[in-house]
């Protein structure tokens, strides 16, 4: 099938919008509608959503600018392809010291997802994509960023998920209890990492640390995970302060001093 099949118009429309705006300081609704030869209706209705949608702003002369909302995307994007550079050498270090898939992952709101990683070499592994999501409260990765928010972020994004009912249960050992999870958060931070024990999936066992950046920021986690027949507890011990050793090591390449 082709591309110009399978397009979505509305949303080519609104891409369409946003590449105009891009290059005026504002535009009206008129302007608009001449400039794209659309009608009024279909430039407000596409309008009236961007701007609901944070990323364009209503001046006070009734017309219509880009807000920072696709700098902010872009910059995020940036980062965390720097922070992937920065890291990779040291998650293949860590790979190599543990023979364990060895992952890094940011938090996008609700979720961590897995922006590099280095596969086990063994015959029974995860083997999972760079993109994956996981939910942030029950994987080790999750937890490990977390933790480390500021008080006020983390109250905010805690209350969201409650409010949408998105503590599920995916296992037996799945915490989904608010107090619990908030127990969770601060043996986290006391201990400076954290262990995902089969919380996520059946069978497997990780464990993480937070990455931060210059400002003391927390900016991505890394963690050591496989399966628990090899992931033992005695084995997790063994892996913790590598595991936070090199995640410091990252840090410290990002410009964070302690």
């Amino acid at each position: 099938m082709s591309e110009s099949v399978t397009a979505v118009h509305s949303v080519e429309k609104s891409l369409k919008i946003l590449e105009t705006l891009s290059r005026v300081e504002a535009m009206g609704i008129s302007e608009l509608s001449r400039e794209l030869g659309w009608g009024k209706g279909t430039v407000h209705r596409i309008i009236t959503t961007l701007r609901i949608h944070g990323y364009v702003e209503q001046t006070a002369n009734e017309k219509y600018k880009l807000s920072f909302k696709l700098f902010e995307l872009g910059n995020r994007m940036v980062n965390h392809i720097g922070i992937r550079k920065t890291a990779h050498p040291y998650l293949e270090q860590l790979a190599g010291i543990t023979n364990e898939t060895v992952n890094l992952a940011v938090l996008d709101f609700n979720q961590v997802i897995y922006i590099d990683r280095i596969e086990s070499r063994e015959p029974l592994r995860m083997g999972l994509d760079v993109g994956t999501r996981f939910p942030a409260y029950c994987t080790a990765l999750g937890l490990a960023i977390l933790a480390y928010l500021d008080t006020e972020k983390l109250n905010a994004l805690l209350a969201e998920f409650e409010r949408q009912g998105q503590f599920l249960k995916y296992t037996d050992k799945t915490v989904v209890e608010l107090p619990l999870i908030r127990e969770q958060l601060a043996t986290v931070r006391q201990r400076g990492y954290s262990i995902d024990d089969e919380y996520y999936l059946p069978g497997i066992r990780g464990v993480a640390a937070p990455v931060f950046n210059h400002s003391g920021t927390v900016k991505a986690a890394i963690s050591v995970a496989g399966p628990a027949i090899r992931m033992t507890e005695a084995v997790m011990a063994e892996f913790m302060p590598v595991v936070k050793e090199t995640a410091n090591r990252i840090s410290v390449q990002l410009g964070y001093s302690g």
